[in-house]
């Protein structure tokens, strides 16, 4: 699942390896970490690349919406759009 800011770039994707347990997440050209990461309890926080700002989402919600894709059989791939910091702190 691609998580996006609100501009539409891509920001990370959360991943699902078959037979792997647990999400990982992939931010950029860095290496794959499990997800959550420890930062990440309530909410996950990730730099844009495109446009250089922080976002962020609930940790809780990603997870929901990650397991509904994984479960549904016709939408297996999703976005999940995050928030700018910034937007959240009004």
């Amino acid at each position: 699942m691609e998580l996006t800011c609100p501009e539409g770039h891509v920001v990370g994707n959360l991943l699902q390896d078959p037979g792997e347990p647990g999400i990982g997440v992939q931010v950029g050209d860095a290496a794959r970490e499990d997800w959550p990461r420890g930062g990440d309890s309530m909410f996950t926080y990730v730099t844009c690349p495109g446009c250089s700002r922080r976002v962020y989402g609930s940790t809780d919600t990603i997870r929901d919406r990650a397991t509904w894709l994984s479960e549904s059989e016709s939408d297996w791939q999703g976005r999940f759009g995050l928030r700018y910091i910034e937007d959240g702190l009004a």
